[in-house]
């Protein structure tokens, strides 16, 4: 049985993941910068390679001008902690309505995360993004409109 601390570090971490997205969404800058210790790196599959505060500047820069609303969603968390350090994988899915179109662009990936815990607060050391799949697809309101229910077998 995993022992109390354990438990609560990786609720911590799994706390912090999902505050990740809500900042990205939100354009949240300061909430963004909170997920990663001050020396934390980010490194986003040939997109970006920087520290964790310039990732989250450049990640809600293109939210803010290019994007007309995101979506982030992390699931399948894995979490090993040892002792004031950490490693996870999430996956993660984000949707980005292009301003001024009818398309949005879909990413799924991974996160893979070191961690470590300072002064009682979990936060990245570095992160590791790549990718799995993307597509960009038109937004159909009225395709959704017009779909009907199956009818119920007699």
């Amino acid at each position: 049985m995993e022992d109390l601390r354990v438990v609560l570090a990786k609720q911590a971490i799994t706390e912090r993941l999902y505050q990740y997205c809500v900042a990205m969404d939100r354009c949240d800058r300061e909430l963004g910068y909170a997920v990663w210790h001050p020396d934390g790196t980010a490194h986003y599959d040939d997109m970006f390679e920087g520290s964790g505060r310039d990732f989250v500047d450049f990640g809600q820069s293109s939210h803010e001008t290019v994007f007309a609303g995101t979506s982030h969603q992390i699931t399948n968390v894995s979490i090993q902690v040892d002792g004031d350090h950490a490693r996870s994988l999430s996956y993660v899915t984000a949707v980005l309505a292009i301003a001024g179109t009818e398309l949005h662009y879909t990413i799924l990936g991974r996160y893979q995360d070191d961690w470590s815990c300072r002064d009682g607060e979990w936060r990245i050391d570095a992160r590791r993004f790549d990718t799995d799949l993307w597509h960009v697809l038109p937004r159909n309101h009225e395709l959704m409109a017009t779909m009907q229910p199956p009818a119920p077998e007699v």
